[in-house]
């Protein structure tokens, strides 16, 4: 099975090691291009809890500044904001009865608490919400600001 397919220009920062030429480099931009969506409408989803609508808008908030959320990204957000809201609940639940059940073993719900931690972190990890996936999309972004400024004639060297 094959690897996830990355941005033509995180592509590049890792150093072009499949040799891709200049006419497939420019091909995949432009395809890129062609794929990018609008973002003036993203929107809460109503099928969210409360807390999960709150989420949801202060991750807004924090994604105004960046270029990253486009109006096709409301639900898989929405997937993550709901994660969130199942994650701290089944913590109030562990809390209230407790790490063990009443015959010593471990409590059902810590299971349940992984799962639903390691669903938030795939979809977390999608927008850039940890600080290695930021670094990640500002990598990406350098290089575009390089590419931009080649330099001039041998890359700056005369």
């Amino acid at each position: 099975m094959g690897r996830n397919a990355k941005p033509i220009d995180l592509h590049l920062v890792g150093g072009n090691k499949s040799r891709k030429t200049k006419k497939e480099i420019e091909q995949r931009k432009k395809g890129e291009e062609q794929v990018s969506f609008k973002s003036d409408n993203v929107v809460v989803p109503d099928w969210l809890s409360d807390r999960g609508k709150e989420i949801f808008k202060q991750l807004l908030d924090e994604f105004k500044y960046t270029q990253l959320l486009a109006n096709v990204d409301t639900h898989l957000l929405g997937f993550f904001c709901d994660a969130m809201d199942d994650y701290i609940n089944i913590s109030k639940l562990i809390r209230q009865k407790g790490y063990l059940d009443g015959e010593g073993n471990a409590n059902q719900l810590l299971t349940k608490k992984k799962h639903v931690f390691d669903q938030a972190m795939k979809v977390a990890s999608q927008f850039g919400l940890s600080p290695s996936d930021r670094a990640k999309i500002a990598m990406n972004i350098v290089t575009k600001e390089v590419e931009q400024d080649d330099g001039g004639s041998f890359s700056g060297r005369i």
